[in-house]
């Protein structure tokens, strides 16, 4: 393969590596606070309101539904605690810390395009990429389809 057509087949796939672990890092994010915030404000509303309505009430409905929402508590801290979506997400930071690191290096190279990338400088790029990668959660297909997509359409409106 042609050293030229390599570096850009590189160059591509860090653009779409970098972006995707962004966009990674932010769904699970999202997912993160979808599951914290009810559990908090679950968890804040039974705990000041569980011990008198209990004490003081005969209705049994809202016994039945203090008892819901401790079930639904318990099970939503437990699916954060088990998913680690907080933490994916920072894994997916780090990663696209790392992959941007990378891209970086390789697009300083190709803009000089009167000084040659050496053989070496091409190995130390890969050697770079395989620890980023290495290191790097899985980005789920979904999301990197996306934005495999959105950079390819960018890359071809630059090229014509």
């Amino acid at each position: 393969m042609e050293p030229k057509l390599l570096l850009d087949q590189w160059r591509l796939g860090l653009r779409i590596s970098h972006r995707a672990h962004h966009e990674a890092a932010k769904y699970y994010q999202r997912l993160h606070l979808i599951f914290g915030v009810p559990t908090v404000v679950i968890s804040a509303l039974l705990s000041t309101t569980v011990f008198a309505t209990l004490e003081h009430s005969n209705v049994t409905s809202i016994k039945y539904i203090l008892s819901i929402l401790s079930v639904v508590m318990v099970v939503m801290s437990s699916l954060q605690a088990f998913l680690r979506y907080a933490e994916l997400s920072e894994r997916h930071k780090t990663a696209a810390a790392q992959i941007g690191e990378v891209r970086r290096d390789l697009e300083q190279h190709l803009a000089f395009v009167n000084t040659p990338i050496t053989e070496l400088a091409v190995e130390e790029l890969r050697k770079k990429w395989d620890a980023a990668d290495r290191q790097a959660p899985t980005i789920p297909t979904s999301i990197y389809r996306k934005v495999e997509k959105l950079i390819t359409e960018e890359e071809s409106k630059l090229r014509t």
